[in-house]
């Protein structure tokens, strides 16, 4: 009497469906090696089997160029439906128990509820093979799942194309359609065509981000071109630089340095000569005690009074 209770109250496909998807987690779980893998498990199985159940009726609709009037509500898209509810449920649940970090609000809980009582009202309006056609759209979510469950299978191009395919292209054919044989197909009812109309805006914002993140990724793996002007730090001159003088020294430097080049620029010839013997001096100033050798090795080191200049020759003792 209880079995027969939860049949009446539950539908049956709804209920197997529901218990198989949390054994294929369980199953499918240990497998998994990350917390975000193991939440993919369950769209990766549901993508799949969504896909596959829409073809015939994709088929169809192609056959009669985007006539509905030939195509019917079965006990197979009935299921589908309830296999999809199922899967919705079941995620969420499997989601707050082993991945509640990867269910957000909008793909979560705002996106499941909603389709859990879009599937419900399809199927009490006996448009359940409507709601089986656009399961195609779910053929990019595959693509995406299976990704996330191996990186190897990634192909950021496949996802793009099949989303624009079905989700862009498709889902606009299928509005239109709908509202066109609104008369014969859902009883002069605009319920799926504004149903539609009311998902295409979240589809249009997803693919959008998809390209930016084509233009992202393109941009980044272009090389940073190297700007006229940038002087390249010597390691050896560098290690000699005390850390501390050149915290507070740099900044003086530079803007001596700037006031020199702009006196150049209105030939004001004396004071940027002053100019550029003050960075000299406070060049100086900054490095450490070996800086003599420094200047003597690269020729800037002045000689004193009676001292013959430096070269930058080094002479070997003999044995």
């Amino acid at each position: 009497m209880f079995g027969v209770f939860i049949e009446d109250a539950i539908p049956p496909a709804f209920l197997y469906s529901f218990l198989t998807l949390i054994v294929a987690y369980h199953v499918f779980a240990p497998l998994c090696s990350t917390v975000k893998q193991r939440s993919w498990i369950l769209t990766t199985i549901s993508s799949a089997v969504m896909s596959l159940s829409s073809l015939p009726l994709f088929f169809q609709y192609v056959d009669f160029r985007g006539d509905l009037r030939g195509i019917r509500s079965t006990f197979w898209t009935e299921s589908t439906g309830r296999f999809f509810q199922a899967y919705l449920v079941a995620d969420l649940l499997m989601g707050v128990i082993y991945y509640r970090s990867k269910i957000n609000l909008l793909t979560g809980w705002i996106h499941h509820t909603l389709y859990i009582f879009i599937v419900e009202y399809a199927s009490r309006m006996g448009w359940s093979h409507l709601f089986t056609l656009c399961a195609v759209m779910e053929v990019p979510t595959f693509v995406l799942a299976i990704a996330s469950l191996n990186p190897r299978f990634r192909s950021d191009v496949v996802f793009a194309l099949s989303f624009f395919v079905t989700r862009i292209v498709l889902h606009l054919f299928l509005c239109a359609s709908m509202v066109v044989s609104r008369h014969t197909v859902t009883n002069d009812s605009y319920g799926p065509g504004v149903i539609m109309a009311c998902v295409f805006p979240l589809h249009a914002f997803w693919f959008y981000g998809c390209l930016k993140g084509f233009v992202k990724r393109a941009k980044s793996a272009k090389p940073q071109p190297i700007k006229q002007g940038t002087v390249m730090a010597s390691p050896s001159l560098s290690g000699l630089t005390s850390s501390r003088a050149r915290s507070w020294m740099l900044p003086r430097r530079r803007g001596s340095l700037r006031q020199a080049v702009r006196a150049w620029d209105r030939l004001e010839l004396r004071q940027a000569a002053g100019r550029f013997g003050d960075v000299q001096r406070r060049l100086r100033a900054s490095l450490p005690a070996t800086r003599e050798q420094v200047y003597a090795y690269i020729g800037l080191e002045r000689p004193l009074s009676g001292e013959p200049q430096r070269t930058a020759a080094v002479k070997t003792e003999s044995p």
